[in-house]
């Protein structure tokens, strides 16, 4: 190859043929960093008479000095052709293999070290490969984070940045940053083609010397794009990984997931990792005990000056706090960018990219790897429905619709202020796809809350007549948006098995947690059960003595709750927005103190935790906070300390801690009435389900030879006195937990915790054992059943009254 060097000679320049220098036009276009083709004139170029023409352009070009190329071990002599741009004109340099071809240029400095500097267009083989457009193309690519954005590399001993965005009707796209200057004219991107088609990428690799240092790891970053009618835009990466804070908005070059950027992060989580896995394989993961604690971490808690706490601080207070309250997942609002805090999240304009308000992609893999360490699930909320348009970000990034919908009868949403990204437009699948399997792998997040679901199905969702177009058959389904969310949950369940998907959708769709052989089966593994949430807050705020016309509200969830698979949500919906605390809503036309709120508040949270489906409890509710949530401000942590409310966070994490440690009470939530085909029983049932008046509902929850635990729920602000539940089991049942016991700030009323009560053999409508209970108000019980087969009571089961 040296041999082969040595042959090749520069040119004198008065012996170039016409041609070879660029004409006065592309100069002038060059200069006005206006030029829409650079890959064209840039770089290595072969002439039709078998002479290479190589043309750097570099701002460390500007004076006028004695310039080199150098390629290998020859130096040879360039000429100016203007300001930043020097050309040579070589003979013999055809026959040089591709790995040969890499050039930089020497800039002599009077009585100093020689200048190298290293040309962005030095590189003219694809950075994105043909098979890695094809799959952007064809609507997914499971690496599509480290394909597309910007990305530390080495390329042909030079260590650099590499830059890939899609901006199909671009006219062109420039990088700006600190590390040029912001100067448009600096780094125009090349048009990546396949033969002779362009494929809407634009890409560049930008080298900065032969050590990894001089990377400008850190430095700031914007694509500068003429859009489609012909207006400059700077814009954001869309594939970014790190963004400034808020209210600045720039992209950072990140490094943190890069080969050769910063140091890689050690995990230390291989066995949550290998379990997480394991368990998805047997099925195994659905009898285990899911209790989700909701958190907005920049307003969970703060410095006592009100400055946010990053992942590294909040990591290990989150942990002892919910440790302690036993809860064994954590489900974080949104945490990839978002511009405002005020949209707490929903709002997205960095799909790919850590909140950069609490520290850095290192800073969270820190907080994940701390969480499975405590055997703590992290699952992140996803918003693939819409996204804000911020004139820098997403919206018309490339002077056109290009990751939304162009009509505005779809791809606008007017109540959210927001635009609807195009479900049908391949790449934008790509990157709606690549984003969740990016945090997965990077991040190793356990799962993710779909936000919005029910705006993706339906094409009418909060749009008046006139204001949406139906779909190809006429109908108000969105059938790209249904596709997009099947291949979302299967491509996530086949690539990481074990990682949970979660809907949140308030529709009566069916088959959002079924499976692809049903035509409208989305495959998630769960879904929020909002009617569950909504009938029930609307029964506890009513008045007292209304209740009894609305007990279906309590009871309607035994007809439907074996259609789906549950999370029974109480989250931030409920509390903010003027809706009031939970410990507000209780009972609160009637005015109740505090106290009887607090009694009801903790018959709620049992009512919630023993019924079929995973509990999911937003931040503060744990203590009955009195005001509803602010994400500008930390929780009230001062009222957990008063005695009462104290006490209600007692009763949170004893109620939790039982959930998770008998099976019954979680083990069978997706067959609450039992699947004869793999041989499960019932898993719930009623044993009092229509005493309106006295305002009670009881059930069991079982699950294969586990002791059976009972439930009962006393919304009614009466006692009473020697109640008699049917049972399905005699013997003697053991009172696990009481709200009204003193440990929870209770009265004190009824047995407490540990009691043991017998039954009696009269039966009690039909169920062939009764237990007789002093029921408090406003009071939630369970008791552990003894082990005893069950007896199967008869067709018809009435409800006990109160006793005299």
């Amino acid at each position: 190859g040296g041999a082969t060097k040595l042959q090749v000679k520069a040119v004198p320049r008065e012996s170039w043929p016409d041609g070879a220098s660029l004409d006065e036009e592309q100069v002038k276009a060059l200069h006005a960093a206006s030029h829409g083709d650079v890959g064209f004139v840039l770089g290595w170029h072969e002439l039709p008479s078998g002479l290479v023409v190589v043309r750097s352009w570099h701002g460390g070009l500007e004076a006028e000095g004695d310039v080199s190329l150098v390629l290998g071990d020859l130096r040879l002599p360039m000429a100016r052709r203007c300001g930043w741009l020097y050309e040579a004109l070589l003979e013999g340099a055809s026959a040089l293999p591709e790995d040969q071809r890499h050039y930089a240029v020497e800039v002599a400095k009077e009585g100093g070290t020689p200048q190298l500097l290293y040309d962005a267009f030095a590189h003219s083989a694809p950075l994105v490969s043909d098979a890695e457009v094809k799959q952007f193309h064809d609507g997914f690519s499971a690496k599509i984070g480290d394909v597309m954005g910007c990305h530390c590399a080495q390329l042909q001993g030079a260590y650099g940045l590499r830059f890939a965005v899609w901006a199909p009707k671009a006219q062109l796209v420039r990088v700006v940053g600190d590390f040029n200057g912001w100067d448009g004219r600096a780094h125009p991107m090349k048009r990546r083609c396949l033969g002779e088609d362009f494929t809407g990428i634009w890409e560049l690799f930008v080298p900065f010397g032969t050590e990894k240092e001089a990377v400008p790891l850190g430095s700031r970053y914007m694509y500068r794009i003429k859009g489609y009618g012909g207006t400059d835009m700077d814009k954001i990466d869309p594939f970014g990984q790190r963004f400034e804070v808020p209210p600045s908005h720039a992209t950072v070059v990140s490094g943190f997931n890069d080969d050769v950027g910063t140091d890689p992060f050690r995990w230390s989580d291989g066995a949550w990792m290998e379990e997480r896995s394991k368990m998805r394989a047997d099925d195994s993961f659905r009898r285990q005990p899911m209790a989700i604690y909701e958190v907005h971490l920049p307003s969970w808690r703060r410095t006592l000056e009100g400055e946010l706490l990053g992942f590294r601080e909040l990591a290990p207070l989150l942990l002892q706090h919910m440790q302690a309250l036993h809860f064994n997942w954590i489900e974080l609002l949104p945490i990839a960018h978002h511009p405002f805090d005020g949209s707490w999240g929903y709002q997205v304009t960095g799909h790919y990219a850590v909140y950069s308000s609490l520290g850095s992609p290192e800073d969270f893999k820190f907080f994940v790897d701390e969480m499975h360490n405590a055997g703590i699930g992290v699952i992140m909320d996803y918003v693939p429905a819409h996204f804000c348009k911020d004139s820098w970000g997403l919206v018309d990034y490339d002077g056109s619709a290009t990751f939304e919908y162009e009509d505005p009868r779809e791809g606008e949403h007017a109540e959210w202020g927001t635009r609807v990204f195009n479900f049908k437009t391949n790449e934008v699948r790509a990157f709606l796809l690549g984003a969740p399997l990016f945090w997965i792998e990077k991040y190793h997040v356990d799962g993710f809350r779909v936000d919005a679901v029910s705006a993706m199905l339906y094409r009418n969702f909060m749009r008046e007549e006139g204001e949406w177009i139906p779909n190809e058959d006429g109908g108000d389904s969105n059938l790209e948006a249904v596709s997009l969310l099947r291949e979302l949950t299967q491509r996530v369940n086949k690539l990481w098995p074990g990682v949970v998907m979660i809907a949140e959708e308030s529709t009566s769709w069916s088959g959002v947690t079924r499976g692809m052989e049903e035509p409208n089966g989305l495959g998630f593994d769960f879904k929020w059960d909002l009617g569950w949430m909504n009938d029930t807050l609307s029964y506890l705020a009513s008045p007292a003595r209304e209740r009894p016309g609305k007990h279906e509200k309590l009871t309607f969830r035994g007809l439907y709750m074996q259609h789906e698979k549950w999370v029974l949500p109480l989250s931030h919906d409920e509390v903010v927005s003027g809706k009031g605390s939970l410990v507000d809503k209780m009972s609160y036309l009637d005015h109740p103190d505090f106290f009887d709120k607090a009694q009801l508040l903790k018959a709620l949270y049992g009512f919630q935790v023993g019924s079929p489906g995973r509990p999911l409890l937003f931040m503060g509710a744990e203590y009955a906070q009195g005001r509803e949530w602010n994400y500008r401000q930390s929780l009230d942590w001062h009222e957990g300390e008063e005695e009462l409310r104290s006490k209600v966070c007692t009763w949170v994490s004893d109620l939790i801690g039982t959930y998770v440690a008998h099976q019954p009470l979680h083990a069978g939530d997706d067959e609450p009435h039992g699947a004869e085909a793999v041989g499960l029983s019932r898993s719930f049932e009623w044993t009092e389900v229509d005493n309106r008046e006295a305002c009670t509902v009881a059930f069991m929850r079982t699950w294969r030879d586990e002791l059976p635990v009972f439930v009962v729920c006393n919304f009614s602000p009466n006692t009473y006195n020697g109640y008699g539940f049917g049972l399905p089991y005699g013997g003697t049942w053991k009172v696990l937990l009481n709200s009204d016991d003193w440990r929870y700030g209770g009265r004190g009323c009824g047995p407490g915790n540990n009691t043991e009560l017998e039954t009696t053999p009269e039966g009690r409508y039909g169920w062939p054992a009764c237990l007789k209970i002093d029921v408090p108000a406003n009071s939630c019980l369970f008791l552990l059943g003894p082990k005893s087969p069950p007896t199967k009571p008869p067709e018809v089961t009435g409800a006990a009254e109160p006793s005299e």
